[in-house]
């Protein structure tokens, strides 16, 4: 018998939160992080976040479904499919267009 599925979930949420405390801290410890952009990008995302879920739970009350999280999720999936690869391949004929060896393998330690 597994886990019921709100302990897989936010066992999942846990690791993920935890490596992105991580992340961060050694971004902090090597000088990286721009702490007030953090807290400027961190305070939008929150607010953002409390909107979006208030709005979510007005639409679920009024209408009685739960669909509305699964469109939002499928559409946010196909936005990332369509983007990601036109993005990165504009960085990419850019990086050739300025003459860059994007083929070259470069070691870690270079900065």
């Amino acid at each position: 018998m597994g886990l019921p599925p709100q302990v897989s979930s936010a066992t999942g949420l846990y690791l993920v939160t935890f490596s992105k405390i991580a992340s961060c801290l050694v971004y902090l410890l090597n000088g990286e992080l721009d702490l007030p952009y953090s807290f400027w990008l961190g305070a939008w995302a929150t607010f953002g976040s409390v909107i979006g879920m208030w709005l979510t739970n007005l639409y679920m009350r009024m209408s009685g479904r739960q669909s509305i999280i699964v469109w939002v999720l499928v559409f946010m999936f196909a936005i990332s499919v369509i983007a990601i690869p036109v993005l990165g391949g504009l960085s990419i004929k850019q990086e050739m267009d300025l003459g860059k060896d994007i083929f070259k393998f470069n070691t870690i330690c270079e900065k």
